[in-house]
């Protein structure tokens, strides 16, 4: 399912912002949008106010309104602003909403897909096949409490969001796929996807009835912030078909040793879950890609041992405010 990019949001909280006279600190909650801050123009708004809530990667309207966006070419992105979090874009409500409730999707609002370079775009095979595996699609922290609750006091393992394109190789008894995000892909000269398939032999060595999910990372791909100097996968899921699960975190880092492929860079592993607030999962979230001084790009969060709540798998990411892409 699609994640929305923009709600009908209300201001619970608003706070100072050291050393700015012209602009204040308002927390928001946008219903099953979930709860996020952004800096608002001091005395525009009041607590218990209703807005309108662009989050990240939303493409607003080229109007009037919206023109000291175009700068960012319409894009809303996660940042700090002067130190203090600024997650979301808080503007008052249109004048012909009727009757906004909090919680409520503000319709018409795009949300913005990271470009795919020739050698990614391949010629396509067919739809992603979500009959065999799910895609991947991991939801922001602040827009999943009810996940980030689920989580405290228990065992989990965080690792380094690697900042290029999600790809997925799987195989059945009588079939070998390689994937995009949105597409399978045909195997064609120079598509990177199937590069990297064949560059670690997974059409021979992967065992049927699974499915291996990674971050496509390297030189070409968005701006290769890693500093790689050549096309690599990091792999964060192992997916066991037929019983339809990811396997746990140790069973999944040992499949890919055992097939030496190279999984995503760990940070953490079977601490317990007890970050005293949300501030402290954002500086958690902070920190460079290994060997650089490029800001990764966030942190992923999971239980040791895999686990849903409800129908949603237990897993969420945290976006680094310092990283820009």
């Amino acid at each position: 399912m699609e994640r929305k990019v923009a709600y009908i949001g209300k201001i619970i909280d608003i706070q100072p912002i050291k050393k700015a006279d012209f602009i204040v600190s308002a927390t928001v909650v946008c219903g099953s949008g979930g709860k996020w801050i952004g800096t608002i123009p001091k005395g525009q708004f009041h607590t218990g106010d209703l807005c309108e809530v662009y989050l990240q990667d939303a493409i607003l309207p080229e109007t009037d309104e919206f023109a000291f966006m175009k700068q960012h070419k319409y894009r809303v992105s996660m940042r700090r602003f002067k130190k203090v979090p600024s997650e979301c874009l808080i503007w008052k409500i249109h004048p012909m909403t009727e009757n906004p409730q909090v919680g409520d999707v503000i319709p018409g609002i795009a949300k913005y897909e990271k470009p795919i370079p020739a050698q990614l775009a391949g010629m396509a095979k067919g739809s992603f096949p979500t009959y065999i595996l799910p895609k991947t699609d991991e939801p922001n922290f602040q827009g999943a409490g009810r996940l980030v609750n689920a989580l405290r006091g228990e065992k989990y393992y965080s690792t380094v969001k690697a900042d290029g394109s999600s790809g997925t190789v799987y195989k059945t008894e009588d079939h070998f796929g390689v994937c995009s995000r949105n597409l399978e892909l045909k195997d064609t000269e120079g598509n990177a996807f199937w590069k990297v398939t064949h560059k670690y032999g997974l059409p021979k060595i992967l065992p049927a009835g699974y499915g291996i999910q990674f971050e496509l990372v390297g030189p070409g791909i968005q701006k290769n912030h890693m500093g790689l100097k050549e096309i690599d996968m990091k792999v964060f899921n192992v997916y066991d078909i037929e019983e339809r699960r990811y396997l746990d975190f140790t069973d999944a880092f040992n499949f890919c040793v055992d097939l030496c492929l190279p999984f995503v860079e760990i940070i953490d592993e079977n601490k317990t879950f007890d970050f005293e607030d949300d501030e402290a999962l954002r500086k958690y979230a902070e920190g460079k890609y290994k060997g650089t001084k490029n800001q990764r790009e966030g942190v992923v969060f999971r239980p040791m041992i895999e686990t849903k709540v409800g129908q949603v798998r237990l897993s969420f990411k945290v976006i680094n405010l310092l990283f820009k892409d």
